[in-house]
């Protein structure tokens, strides 16, 4: 029987009419328990790996190990496909990296990226797999939370051009230390094409011996980018000019500026690694600049939020997606910067991933926590329950180990006027009571 595959997809509650079904076996649940929801969806056929269910009445494909054949698909996309392919990994930034180069890549020609976090060893291949045949420029961000996923990845995606944004604190319960961290994001070295080109933030750590494993790798172009002089591209300075910034950077010789929206000062940051790309691809820089006016941050990455509930009208810093060491210390650098005409009031969850150093990472943050002037303070989670325990009395704080009832009394507490950061690592699911404040129209 002839039938057409339009698009791939892991989850039947998000299938879309045409979509192969891939019948992978996770740790919680089996694809194979799903087969008649996305049948009902529209799914034209099914990849699996056990025929012992009922099978609906569609074709099938047969395999002895789905993610394997799933792999092998994306393999074969990606070797025929014709697009310049550009991968970014780091411990914080990849996401929104990814997504400005997205904004500014479209406006020259048709460009790809993979969809919210499909950045791991399912996500990547079903990112791949997807990839239409028209894409001039493919953006695929790649994570990891231990040694050889980052090199299995990029040997997937091939890529022509391989970004590393910061080598930071996270994911240390898998990798130990920071240069275990390091050496591990340094994977995607071994498989960027040596005609191609490596962009990398010389400001971060490890930055250096990151340069030298690039130049025995003999990738031809390396670009550094930071806020040093020595950088290749370096960020100079930003004005406000109405509700935006404008932006300033030595590019090589060259001085350029463009506009952002207000934004914490990591995005103006990572902005540069799109004159690397517009410099290895010749693509003029305004033409890629001038989109960056119109970037809209991707949700709980510090969106802020205007809320109105009756007569009280207050604001909320989303930052809910997830949380380490570094980016909760630029979120409450920023938070401390805002000004409000009520209470500053901080939601924050355990950082998590952290390994055997967890407590000391969370009670490292006593200092910026009570430097930023926070008026109200919630912690959830067991190791910032330690953070709570230490802060100044001066502080009125409490503390949560269940969001639902943490919910129940934020409401409670915001006044009129008042600005509240929500941050935490991502399983602790802060991002259902930020959508539970704000309301349904909030997407997340």
């Amino acid at each position: 029987k002839n039938f057409k595959i339009t698009g791939f997809s892991i989850d039947s509650r998000s299938l879309k009419k045409g979509d192969l079904f891939c019948a992978l076996k996770g740790e919680t649940h089996d694809g194979h328990d799903f087969l008649h929801q996305a049948y009902k969806k529209g799914a034209s056929c099914f990849l699996l790996s056990d025929c012992s269910n009922n099978i609906p009445n569609l074709p099938y494909i047969k395999v002895d190990n789905v993610l394997n054949a799933l792999k092998k698909i994306a393999k074969n996309v990606r070797e025929k496909n014709k697009a310049k392919f550009i991968a970014i990994t780091g411990s914080v930034g990849k996401t929104g990296t990814k997504e400005m180069l997205r904004l500014a890549l479209s406006g020259v020609a048709n460009t790809f990226a993979n969809k919210g976090n499909f950045n791991n060893c399912i996500g990547v291949p079903l990112s791949l797999s997807t990839v239409p045949e028209n894409t001039n420029y493919c953006i695929l961000e790649l994570g990891m939370n231990k040694v050889g996923e980052i090199k299995s990845l990029s040997k997937l995606v091939s890529p022509e051009i391989g970004i590393i944004t910061a080598i930071e604190n996270s994911h240390l319960e898998g990798l130990k230390t920071l240069k275990s961290i390091a050496d591990a994001k340094s994977e995607l070295l071994n498989n960027i094409k040596k005609e191609g080109c490596f962009i990398y933030n010389s400001d971060t750590n490890f930055s250096k011996e990151i340069r030298q494993k690039a130049e025995n790798e003999n990738i031809k172009t390396i670009i550094s980018y930071g806020k040093n002089k020595k950088a290749n591209i370096q960020l100079l300075n930003k004005t406000k000019v109405g509700d935006k910034y404008v932006i300033e950077a030595r590019y090589f010789k060259e001085k350029v500026s463009w506009k952002m929206p207000i934004l914490a000062d990591h995005w103006y940051l990572n902005s540069l690694c799109i004159l690397g790309i517009g410099k290895y691809y010749g693509i003029n820089s305004n033409k890629l600049l001038s989109a960056l006016e119109k970037f809209k941050l991707p949700k709980g990455r510090g969106n802020f939020l205007e809320v109105v509930k009756g007569l009280k009208k207050f604001h909320i810093i989303d930052e809910s997606y997830n949380s380490n060491p570094a980016s909760l210390l630029a979120a409450l650098k920023q938070f401390k910067k805002m000004k409000f005409k009520g209470r500053k009031i901080a939601i924050l969850g355990d950082m998590k991933e952290l390994g055997e150093n967890s407590k000391y990472f969370h009670l490292n943050m006593k200092n910026i926590t009570e430097n930023t002037k926070i008026d109200l303070i919630f912690t959830i989670g067991k190791n910032m329950k330690n953070l709570n325990q230490i802060l100044s009395s001066n502080i009125e704080k409490y503390h949560f180990e269940e969001v639902t009832k943490l919910e129940a009394e934020v409401k409670k507490k915001i006044k009129n006027g008042d600005g509240v950061l929500v941050k935490g690592s991502h399983s602790l699911q802060l991002y259902s009571l930020v959508k539970n404040i704000v309301g349904e129209k909030y997407d997340i």
